[in-house]
């Protein structure tokens, strides 16, 4: 009895040990190759685009998977930047991802970078380039920011409309459309635009044109096109646009059209001119889409803010959550600083404070006590204000921490941070930035 137990111990670890020889084996027969198709291409999704280029040169089954898995390349990002001169085998990549893979995509983003100078034309040969051997037609958006066409040639811009134009043809349909910054002449961002509103007219939901036509000098924008191709949208929930480019009666049109389902507008004023649509207009579309979110961006040179800002502000009776004003005198640091910019704020102050959550705010003014004051004020008097970020001059250091108090305790103990200096608020004084200069004036 006890010589059969000790053979069946000596046995039972005999096995023992030769599966865990067997094990180590297998794990370092093992490898990335082996894996089942489906893992591996889990694995490749985290994968930047770069390197998934790189791994299909490892073997032949690698390449075919990634080659033929449109889940790989549903969404991708691409980065122009015209201040650098990207490398011939980079340039290559670029565009044999769009040459092959351009038909999985689904999501696409061109994020144009002008590091110098917006005005510049290699960044519209570069998009050309692009978007010359580019077909997507699985594509539901479709994102470019900061093209900038105004120093392009004709012949550039001409083409890349023509091949924009046609590339929307084929696509089944937008979700998403957002174009700001490019600075379309009339005739081809109409071409395109006009495509746009056609073919998605029931599917397009988001649509972002700040700023998609060449600067208008504030002339509100007449065209029966534009009105009918943007109130005939009947899944818009997102609109960002010029402001010169509504008119009172599309403004309305929204408000019958999209009642209660326009859920955030955003308006956008390069410069400051007469505002052609009127109060009762923006409180229709108020009252039609009362959960509506609204941002107002104002940039540009502002002359007399005081006097502009609330000429411009007096007839937008909406409930704006964000504005963000980069207001600047002049080109050049030898001209006058803004003065009596306490009248913009409170202003600012008294017609948002219901609504406003975030401010931002630019302006080379003059270093004055009332500045600082009336912007206590205003993030003392509204309530729901929790973010500040604002860019001037000011009269002494102690304003930032009574900013930096008031939005503290608003927040929810979970959002402040253990850090000192809160996160939400951010001041910057102009004085420390532009001291040497101001010294120099001065003599």
């Amino acid at each position: 009895m006890n010589t059969s137990t000790g053979l069946k111990s000596k046995f039972t670890q005999s096995t023992t040990e030769e599966r865990k020889v067997t094990d180590v084996q297998t794990k370092k027969q093992a490898s990335l190759s082996t894996l089942p198709m489906e893992i591996l291409e889990h694995i490749f999704s985290f994968m930047h685009r770069d390197d998934l280029l790189q791994a299909m040169s490892v073997c032949t089954s690698w390449q075919s998977l990634i080659y033929n898995s449109p889940n790989l390349w549903t969404k991708q990002t691409f980065i122009f930047d015209c201040a650098l001169h990207a490398r011939k085998q980079k340039k290559v990549e670029m565009f044999f991802c769009a040459h092959n893979f351009g038909p999985h995509f689904r999501t696409l983003s061109v994020d144009c970078r002008h590091p110098y100078s917006h005005n510049c034309r290699e960044m519209a040969d570069k998009f050309n380039l692009f978007v010359s051997g580019l077909r997507a037609p699985a594509l539901t958006s479709f994102i470019v920011s900061d093209l900038h066409l105004d120093s392009a040639s004709k012949i550039v811009i001409n083409k890349i409309s023509k091949t924009l134009t046609q590339m929307f043809t084929m696509v089944c349909y937008l979700k998403v459309f957002e174009m700001p910054a490019a600075h379309w002449p009339k005739a081809q961002g109409r071409e395109l635009l006009d495509t746009v509103f056609q073919k998605s007219r029931n599917t397009l939901e988001t649509l972002d044109i700040s700023d998609y036509f060449i600067f208008q000098n504030g002339i509100p924008v007449s065209w029966k096109w534009f009105s009918t191709g943007l109130t005939s949208l009947t899944k818009l929930t997102k609109l960002s646009i010029t402001i010169y480019h509504l008119t009172d009666e599309i403004v309305l049109s929204l408000a019958r059209t999209r009642r209660g389902q326009l859920t955030h507008l955003s308006l956008m004023a390069n410069y400051i001119f007469q505002n052609s649509v009127k109060r009762d207009s923006w409180i229709y579309l108020r009252n039609a889409c009362p959960k509506m979110a609204v941002e107002i961006t104002i940039e540009g040179f502002v002359y007399e803010p005081h006097e502009a800002i609330p000429y411009f502000l007096e007839p937008l009776e909406l409930p704006v959550g964000l504005l963000n004003m980069t207001l600047t005198r002049g080109c050049h640091l030898r001209t006058m600083s803004v003065t009596e910019m306490e009248i913009a704020l409170d202003c600012v102050s008294s017609k948002y404070c219901q609504s406003l959550k975030n401010f931002i705010l630019s302006v080379y003014n003059k270093k004055d006590e009332n500045f600082d004051q009336s912007l206590i004020k205003l993030v003392r008097d509204c309530p729901f204000l929790v973010n500040v970020k604002v860019s001037a001059f000011f009269n002494s250091g102690d304003s930032a921490k009574t900013i930096d108090k008031i939005v503290a305790e608003r927040l929810p103990p979970l959002l402040t941070s253990t850090d000192p200096e809160n996160k939400n608020v951010q001041l910057e004084d102009y004085s420390f930035q532009f001291q040497d200069r101001l010294e120099l004036f001065l003599h």
